[in-house]
């Protein structure tokens, strides 16, 4: 899912452009893990990176909460173009501005609450990091702008209707849709 492209965009900003104001938190764990931490101590990022395993629930907010900018490095190819990241509704839910690929669905679901890099160049990713990490007004902004988005577009009652739209459209004679409440929510705190 592209997480190297942090860690080189990390080595970017770090090693190239001389910024010692940065650290990057990756959560989660799975096969590439060993791989991931052998490349940030290639790219002598061991100071800036914090790898945390598999992270519960209640720590994924905590992190979420504090951090500036969620990364979103999901690379292009025939897959990502199409799939909508959690990561990214997850930072736009959050508030957080976001820094993505130019990718079809990632564009079509933060639009305004993410800036969008080159697909899969790396200068151009670190560029965008470095712009939110500059402007703390455009920071707040894209971050109210995806919050925003997440509340009015894209929650579960609009996402519902849709989706038994979709399903009444493939399987008409077969359905019989029926929502029951509570909602659901993408994010609860606990």
């Amino acid at each position: 899912d592209g997480v190297e492209y942090t860690l080189y965009a990390l080595h970017e900003l770090v090693h190239k452009r001389g910024r010692q104001d940065v650290s990057l938190v990756l959560m989660g764990d799975g096969d590439s893990a060993p791989a991931l931490h052998r490349l940030a101590h290639q790219l002598e990022l061991d100071d800036y990176v914090n790898f945390t395993g598999w992270t519960e629930n209640k720590d994924v907010l905590r992190y979420l909460a504090s951090s500036d900018v969620g990364l979103s490095p999901d690379p292009q190819n025939g897959l990502n173009e199409y799939c909508t990241m959690i990561k990214t509704m997850e930072y736009m839910a959050m508030g957080k501005p976001v820094v993505a690929f130019d990718l079809a669905e990632t564009r079509y679901s933060a639009q305004d609450g993410a800036l969008y890099a080159t697909p899969n160049v790396i200068e151009d990713f670190a560029d965008k990091i470095e712009i939110l990490l500059d402007n703390e007004e455009l920071r707040l902004a894209m971050g109210a702008l995806g919050r925003k988005r997440i509340e009015d577009e894209l929650n579960w009652d609009r996402s519902v209707k849709n989706l038994l739209l979709a399903y009444e459209t493939l399987f008409p004679a077969d359905l019989e849709p029926q929502v029951s409440d509570p909602v659901p929510h993408l994010i609860t705190s606990g």
